[in-house]
């Protein structure tokens, strides 16, 4: 079996309702839909993050994939792996490295479709049909214009209810670093006075805005509250270093140490505790499951970051964590926030899990009339910047922002 051509299709999908992190406003999702075409007629499915660059790296980089047998996945992996490189060079080939991690997650699902078997039974053998995750909470604006409670210590609390009630979730994932410090420790507390004994875990997201002081003055003040812990509360390996060398809390990070070449000095400042894997930013699956090994050597954590995925990538999480034991912290997830999706049996949260597809491969298909749509809406619209926020003239991000 060979690769013998491909469809990359550029897609946004609106969000319900923008929202609110420490750099900007989310509003949308754009994603790249990638679809390998062998000579057997079989056809196998990725997504990625990012749009027209992603494509345009596709096109640029055929002769790593086209001719080649989408079943020796590790082969094609490690052509791309070209582009895993430093940090610094990273930022020069992030679209071709997030191509890559598209088209090998389409290699995997033409593997199961041609073996019958499924991705999580591939990565190791599916150990649960079930995979529970967390509620992704937010400060929201009302709609692209209107801020609405987007400003108040209530909105979070009032998201995390609504979540808990209409998916069943346990766990809560808080993505903060928008209000004043002392304004989110009163959310993180009416959060867990909300929802009380429904609530299992919690973790809070800043991305990285707060100063070592802030980060460790403000972990101090809701440890009381049960974080899990806190993902990214300051800037770089060194910051993270300092503050979990003050602090009692956990520290997670998908900013800090996001590339190999960046672990061996994590671990030896004792910066993390927990690393959150991404299938499109490590560079595909089985980067993920590389990390998963280095993670158990090191006694590290392990969980799976969330960028507004849609079905297919969404898919590709949930046969890893139904697979890699390693996994110990629930799953982050944008899915309950998406307008809609291009796949034709979208997910449905039920006790805050999704169950693993039964099918071949990744178990989804995409649903073509969607994929034309949400490929002319891009057309029209681009790429919604996250980095921005309509609602408020004169917005500008900046480290550190308290």
């Amino acid at each position: 079996m060979k690769i013998i051509d491909i469809r990359a299709t550029a897609v946004t999908v609106p969000l319900r309702r923008p929202l609110r992190w420490s750099f900007g406003v989310e509003v949308s999702t754009t994603r790249t839909i990638v679809e390998l075409v062998t000579d057997e007629g079989l056809v196998g499915i990725g997504e990625t993050r990012g749009g027209d660059e992603v494509v345009e790296a596709l096109r640029l980089h055929r002769d790593i994939y086209i001719g080649q047998d989408p079943t020796e996945v590790s082969r094609i992996a490690r052509r791309f792996g070209v582009f895993r490189m430093t940090s610094e060079q990273l930022a020069l080939v992030g679209a071709a490295k997030l191509a890559g991690a598209a088209v090998e997650m389409a290699c995997w699902d033409l593997l199961g479709k041609a073996l019958g078997k499924r991705c999580g039974d591939l990565w190791g053998g599916v150990a649960t049909e079930r995979v529970e995750f967390a509620a992704y909470v937010f400060y929201r604006y009302a709609s692209m214009t209107d801020i609405g409670r987007g400003d108040t210590v209530e909105d979070a609390a009032d998201h995390a209810e609504e979540l808990f009630e209409t998916h069943g979730f346990r766990d809560v994932k808080f993505k903060n670093g928008v209000l004043p410090p002392e304004r989110e420790i009163a959310s993180v507390r009416l959060i867990r006075e909300r929802l009380g004994d429904r609530l299992r875990y919690l973790r809070i997201d800043p991305n990285a805005v707060w100063s070592v002081e802030t980060s460790v003055r403000v972990l101090h003040a809701v440890n009381d509250y049960g974080l899990e812990f806190c993902e990214d509360p300051t800037w770089g390996i060194e910051g993270m270093s300092l503050v979990r060398e003050r602090t009692p809390v956990p520290l997670a990070t998908n900013m800090c140490c996001v590339a190999f070449e960046q672990i061996p000095l994590a671990v030896r400042q004792r910066a993390v505790d927990v690393i959150l894997g991404d299938v499109h930013f490590w560079g595909g699956p089985t980067s993920v499951l590389q990390l998963a090994k280095i993670c158990e050597t090191f006694n590290l954590g392990l969980g799976m970051h969330s960028d507004r995925e849609l079905g297919i990538s969404t898919a590709a999480v949930v046969h890893l964590a139904s697979a890699e034991t390693m996994l110990s912290h629930t799953a982050d997830s944008h899915l309950p926030e998406q307008a809609d999706d291009v796949i034709t049996t979208p997910f449905t949260f039920r006790d805050g899990c999704l169950d693993v597809p039964t099918g071949p491969g990744l178990g989804v298909e995409i649903d073509q009339d969607k994929l034309r749509f949400y490929a002319e809406y891009h057309r029209k619209v681009g790429e919604g910047s996250e980095f921005a926020d309509a609602a408020r003239a004169g917005f500008r991000a900046k480290f550190p922002r308290f």
